[in-house]
């Protein structure tokens, strides 16, 4: 066990909430230390990465690093969703985002949150090009679809999420889904509950830098029945 301090993890969300989250008390600092892993450690972290994401050596290139966290618990709701392009750029996401609201205000639905899109994949099992990307809008209200236009009615389930930030935009993403999902989650005897991780664009959506974005990402959790991770340093040998 570190003896590493256990602290509060700040209030992330700046946009609407995703859910009525608590925070709890969660060590948001976990990783190695800052020098070259060993070879015991570089197997455990060639497994634990995501696929198609940068090493995670500590000191090397392409540095994983941390993440401030909340763990939060949210409500099931019902949302309509449109789907996106693989590589949807952020005219197209505005585009969307437009569409949805169209769709609920011609039908009388009362969005209760502000869009999110959505990872319907497990970053740690399937390869980039097999991910999908939906965008979804909560709303209240009897919804409906239009299959001429793509628009579909499905739930955003509730649970247990951990609500994080990143200011590095999309670029980030990978690197984030690798200390959580990879390295986090594993540690504390936990993984992902669904194939699916909400995002929510907090700021820089009217631009057209998809680096320069502020994203608050909701990853759903739960308890794991494998032996927890742990990443032995060369200190420990």
């Amino acid at each position: 066990m570190s003896d590493r301090p256990v602290r509060e993890g700040p209030n992330l969300g700046r946009g609407p909430d995703l859910g009525k989250g608590v925070a709890v008390r969660a060590r948001s600092d976990y990783g190695l230390e800052p020098d070259m892993a060993d070879e015991i450690t570089q197997k455990h972290l060639n497994r634990a990465r995501v696929r198609g994401a940068p090493s995670s050596i500590p000191g090397a290139s392409g540095l994983i690093g941390s993440y401030a966290f909340e763990e939060i618990q949210r409500q099931t709701v019902r949302a309509i969703r449109l789907s996106l392009d693989k590589d949807f750029s952020l005219a197209e996401l505005r585009d969307a985002q437009e569409k949805l609201a169209a769709h609920a205000a011609r039908h009388g639905l009362v969005p209760i949150e502000a869009p999110m899109f959505a990872l319907a994949a497990d970053p740690m099992e399937q390869v980039p090009h097999e991910w999908e990307w939906h965008l979804f809008l909560p709303v209240r209200g009897k919804a409906v679809a239009d299959e001429a236009a793509g628009i579909r009615v499905e739930r955003l389930h509730g649970g247990s999420y951990l609500e994080t930030q990143t200011m590095k935009g999309f670029q980030d993403l990978r690197n984030l889904y690798t200390y959580f999902l990879g390295e986090f989650l594993p540690t504390r005897a936990q993984q992902l509950t669904r194939p699916a991780i909400y995002h929510r664009v907090v700021a820089g959506l009217e631009g057209d830098d998809p680096s320069k974005l502020t994203l608050s990402v909701f990853i759903p959790f739960g308890m794991s029945l494998r032996e927890p991770l742990r990443l032995v340093t060369r200190e420990e040998l």
